[in-house]
């Protein structure tokens, strides 16, 4: 059981920490059905699979350049060191499933799935155990509030854009109290002159 769960369950709506979580659902649900898939049998399922998995790499780049530096900024530089090769690795794995892939190398592809399979879930225990508490106890309120357009810049996994972190909400601003300065598609001036002198 994931004792940091019930934290996660109670942050705010879209805290990057909680579309992490998502993610992390979503990446258990395609381990399994691609432990369940026999490449041969049915190819173009496991290939659909696999490819929806391999966008774990928006989630790695997330990581990499947007959370490990705010933990280097508060003196924690075991992520950037340490789970930036465990990226590295799986991507290798990746490449090298991919090539077996394009291939139809059915025995290669039965041999290595299980170590990319095995290597995610490894990745994903560490998250859970040490790198998502570490970062939520070291960031403030306000490092989190700064992730949103770099977040959304890289992209996630999910197939559904979460919403902003912080929310911004929209108030009704009364036409007289709207001074926003905008530029007009025409210029008032011409068009008075044009009234007077237009036949």
């Amino acid at each position: 059981m994931n004792l940091f769960l019930p934290i996660v369950e109670k942050l705010p709506n879209g805290h990057p920490v909680q579309i992490y979580y998502k993610e992390s659902t979503l990446i258990q649900r395609l381990l399994e059905e691609l432990e369940n898939v026999n490449p041969k049998d049915e190819f173009q399922k496991y290939f659909n699979i696999f490819n929806q998995l391999i966008t774990i790499e928006k989630r790695f780049v997330r990581k990499e350049n947007q959370l490990f530096p705010y933990l280097e900024k508060h003196g924690w530089n075991g992520p950037s060191k340490g789970m930036w090769s465990f990226h590295d690795n799986l991507r290798e794995q990746i490449k090298f499933l991919n090539t077996h892939n394009k291939e139809l190398n059915f025995s290669k592809i039965n041999e290595n799935l299980p170590y990319l399979i095995q290597g995610i879930r490894n990745l994903l225990t560490i998250e859970d155990s040490r790198l998502f508490p570490n970062a939520m106890e070291l960031l403030t309120k306000e490092d989190w509030e700064e992730f949103y357009e770099g977040d959304e810049e890289i992209g996630w996994m999910l197939t559904k854009k979460p919403p902003r972190y912080p929310e911004i909400k929209e108030s009704y601003i009364h036409p007289s109290q709207d001074f926003t300065e905008r530029d007009l598609s025409f210029s008032t001036k011409e068009s008075f002159r044009r009234r007077l002198y237009d036949p």
